[in-house]
């Protein structure tokens, strides 16, 4: 049996507060990317991102967001045991790394080996005393913009002979975009709830 197409015809009164709902929430989005964001990435958004780096077997993720003169990539939520030293510590140039190319081709990236790959960027395993062996890194879109790349990781210590942990899959890329692209719509509801004065 064909089922039919829900339809919603949008209310007539609303249509000159098109545009400046759309401001508003673009507005708010980009004020967003700052040290505020922790404070949007709660709930939902951050339950379903978490669960998506342990189903696809990453040791941490992060969300990287564009800052405000769109030069570097701050890292505003790790999951991993040292974000303290990490979340909006680091910056990542745009004209270097792997997360940078990322956001610039506006294309996921699923690359294992990282650490022979001579476009990674080395200075967050410096700092942290890491190896990273496998990324994933998906861009990140809110707010009707690019506003970031969210990556996970897979790791192991700079002086382990032990081999290095299984590399992602095409599944994990692709069950990765899944969850961006949700936490990207849920990181919306929440702006628009937010610019009209809905939420709860």
């Amino acid at each position: 049996m064909p089922q039919r197409r829900f339809n919603v015809l949008p209310e007539e009164g609303f249509a000159p507060l098109r545009p400046a709902v759309i401001a508003r929430v673009r507005d708010a989005a980009r004020r967003a990317c700052g040290d505020s964001f922790t404070s949007l990435f709660q709930g939902n958004s951050q339950r379903v991102l978490t669960q998506c780096f342990c189903r696809i077997g990453a040791d941490e993720g992060t969300v990287w967001l564009i800052d405000e003169a769109r030069e570097v990539l701050i890292p505003q939520f790790n999951s991993g045991p040292k974000s303290a030293e990490l979340v909006g510590v680091l910056r990542q140039p745009l004209d270097r790394g792997m997360i940078s190319l990322a956001f610039a081709s506006e294309q996921p990236i699923c690359e294992n080996d990282v650490y022979r790959n001579e476009q990674q960027d080395k200075t967050v395993d410096r700092a942290l005393s890491q190896l990273t062996c496998a990324m994933l890194a998906v861009p990140l879109a809110f707010g009707r913009e690019l506003r970031g790349v969210i990556s996970a990781v897979k790791l192991k210590s700079p002086q382990s002979d032990r081999p290095d942990p299984p590399g992602f899959s095409g599944d994990d890329l692709r069950f990765a975009e899944l969850v961006t692209s949700t936490v990207g719509c849920l990181l919306d509801f929440k702006l628009l709830e937010l610019c009209l004065g809905l939420e709860e």
